[in-house]
Formats: structure tokens, C-alpha cells, sequence
């Protein structure tokens, strides 16, 4: 408990703003999101798999590219408005009259948009693929067989890193610009970055060996390789890196959002 009003004391507000964003993925918003994001991914996941027979890939390695591909885009195109409806609003001079500080504001938004997405996107297609999958005929060669339950925890929890790290990006990028495309723009950047860049540049930098997919060589990637043929996955400090990155977008957007003036 003492921790807690300690963190609430130095970001007077973070309760309140939690509370207030919370209640707004609540009810309809965070249902539609969870019908879109099933759709799209579980949807995927059975179409392919059930009636496409010349494909590379296919069953949990089909869901790991979808993910790399949905996720960050869906972050970028929800994470983009956090700030830019409240200007367009003029709700945040209201808000800033309140007892809140500036670093508590993005940080609500940041942690409300990061598990608006993680809820709908990742745990619940995690859920679903886990027993769908082996239950599936695929159209083509042998059954998909369940992958060891400890590793796939471990992929579905990379997949919460990215989503973090894209929905720090976008709120960074909001306290920029002051319309959508450009903090698309930055995001897409990043994104196709991460996609097309050799591995032994962005390593330490990002998640550039385990996840980022790269337009050439194997079509397998380290974390396909980790959930299904029981390899060991590459050093995690990549992840611990693109965590490090996520935090300074993060404190970046406090510094930059710190100084505008309303």
C-alpha cells in the first residue's frame, strides 16, 4: 500500500486518469476490438490453414507472422490518437487543470492502449489458437501438432513487447506532430525498419534476431524455430534492449509533452 501512494505521489493523477481510460475500452469498445483482432487473426489462422495447400507457412508459425505483421500496425493505428482526439477535443487544458501531472497523463495512455490492445490481440488469439490449432485438418501435409506450453507462454509474452514498444513509439510520435499521418508514418518507418533490417545491425538494438522478419534468407525466424523444433532461442537481450527502448519513447514523450504549451 505504501508503495503505491508513493507512486501516486509522484505522479499525482496516474489513479484518476487510469480509472477515466479504462472506462473508455470498457463495454462496446473493448468487444468490437476483441470481434476485429478475432476475425483478422483467428480467421486468418483457419482460412490458411484449412484450405490453402501450397503455402510456406502454416498453424502456430502462420500465427507468429501474423502477429509481427497486426500487431504493430494495429498499435500504431490505435496508439496514434491518444493525444491527437484530446487536442482536436481541447479536452487536455481541461484535464491539465485538474491535480495531474504531465508524465502521469502519458503514461495512462500508453498503459491503457498497451492492454487495450494485449487483452483482445494477443491473449485472446493466444487462447483461441492453442486449442484450435491442433483440432484443425490443414488442407496439406501432417497435423499441427501443440507446441510445449512453457515455450509458447514465452512467444505470447514477446508478443506483449512489441505491442508495447509500437504503442510508445505512436504516443512519442503524438507529441510531436499534431495529425495522424506523420505518427503513422514514423510508426510504418519503424516497423518496415525492423523488417527489412539485417540482423547483425539491429540486434542489440531491437528485436531484430527473435522476431523481425527479414525479406531474405531463412523462412523460418528464431522464434518459429524456438516454439516448434525445440531450439534454443537466441540471447533475450534483444528483448531486454527493445523493453530499454520502449521506456525512453516513453520518457521521451513525457519530456517532449512536459514542454508544450496549452
Amino acid at each position: 500500500m505504501s508503495t503505491e501512494r508513493r507512486t501516486f505521489a509522484l505522479l499525482p493523477g496516474l489513479g484518476g486518469l487510469l480509472k477515466g481510460e479504462f472506462h473508455r475500452w470498457l463495454g462496446r469498445r473493448i468487444l468490437l476490438h476483441s470481434v476485429v483482432w478475432t476475425l483478422l487473426v483467428t480467421g486468418l489462422l483457419w482460412l490458411v490453414t484449412t484450405t490453402m495447400a501450397n503455402i510456406e507457412w502454416r498453424g502456430f508459425d502462420l500465427l507468429i507472422h501474423i502477429w509481427w505483421i497486426a500487431l504493430p500496425l494495429g498499435s500504431i493505428a490505435i496508439a496514434q490518437n491518444a493525444l491527437i482526439e484530446e487536442r482536436q477535443a481541447e479536452t487536455l487544458p481541461w484535464v491539465l487543470s485538474k491535480p495531474v501531472s504531465r508524465p502521469a497523463i502519458i503514461l495512462s495512455k500508453v498503459i491503457s492502449d498497451a492492454l487495450g490492445i494485449i487483452l483482445p490481440a494477443v491473449i485472446l488469439q493466444a487462447i483461441i489458437a492453442w486449442f484450435m490449432l491442433p483440432a484443425l485438418e490443414p488442407k496439406a501435409g501432417l497435423p499441427i501438432q501443440e507446441p510445449e506450453f512453457s515455450r509458447y507462454l514465452t512467444v505470447v509474452a514477446v508478443q506483449v513487447v512489441i505491442v508495447v514498444l509500437f504503442v510508445g513509439v505512436a504516443v512519442f510520435a503524438g507529441t510531436i506532430f499534431r495529425n495522424r499521418g506523420p505518427v503513422a508514418a514514423l510508426g510504418l518507418g519503424i516497423w518496415m525498419l525492423l523488417w527489412i533490417s539485417p540482423g547483425d545491425v539491429f540486434d542489440r538494438l531491437t528485436l531484430g534476431g527473435v522476431v523481425s522478419g527479414e525479406l531474405t534468407g531463412e523462412s523460418f525466424k528464431p522464434i518459429t524455430k524456438y516454439l516448434l523444433f525445440d531450439q534454443a532461442l537466441d540471447s533475450a537481450s534483444g528483448i531486454y534492449w527493445t523493453l530499454l527502448w520502449s521506456a525512453l519513447f516513453t520518457l521521451a514523450a513525457i519530456g517532449v509533452f512536459s514542454r508544450e504549451q496549452f
